[in-house]
């Protein structure tokens, strides 16, 4: 099985772009992935109390990261479909008239026509990394990726 995997590198070019991060950990994360017959066979082991298959995946397995990456990929398709102008927009919604000063840790926000867009979620194996400029903007992302990962 070939399923490109992220370079973590690749994944943090742009962690300087942002004023807030938060990073979930899915712990026990290849335990969700249940094993086929096939692999079941291929992985059993024999103790001394006998034999042994496991009925979820292991860590350990060669392949247990990219199925991994992949399914959690397909979980959270949708956030990986965000252009640069829906995230602007998203950003600055209702903020055009602002008439007092900008506070770095509540408003601090990159300049977006200046930046690249950092899309606000990204993933390496089993942590997910979702960014924003504000802290408001970041508990929303937040809401939303643990409600995709919860269906």
């Amino acid at each position: 099985m070939v399923y490109p995997m992220s370079l973590i590198n690749d994944l943090l070019d742009d962690l300087d772009k942002v004023l807030w991060y938060c990073s979930l950990d899915m712990a026990s994360g290849f335990w969700v992935v249940s094993m086929t017959d096939r692999a079941r066979a291929i992985s059993a082991f024999i103790t001394p109390f006998g034999l042994f298959e496991w009925n979820r995946m292991p860590f350990g397995l060669k392949n247990a990261p990219q199925i991994y990456q992949r399914l959690l990929d397909n979980a959270l398709y949708g956030f990986l479909k965000i252009t640069k102008r829906q995230d602007h927009q998203a950003r600055n919604a209702g903020e055009q008239s602002r008439q007092r000063p900008i506070d770095l840790f509540r408003d601090g926000e990159p300049d977006m026509d200046k930046e690249s867009s950092v899309l606000g979620r990204r993933s390496y194996i089993d942590d997910i990394l979702i960014t924003a400029g504000s802290w408001e903007m970041l508990c929303e992302r937040v809401d939303k990726r643990l409600d995709a990962c919860d269906e």
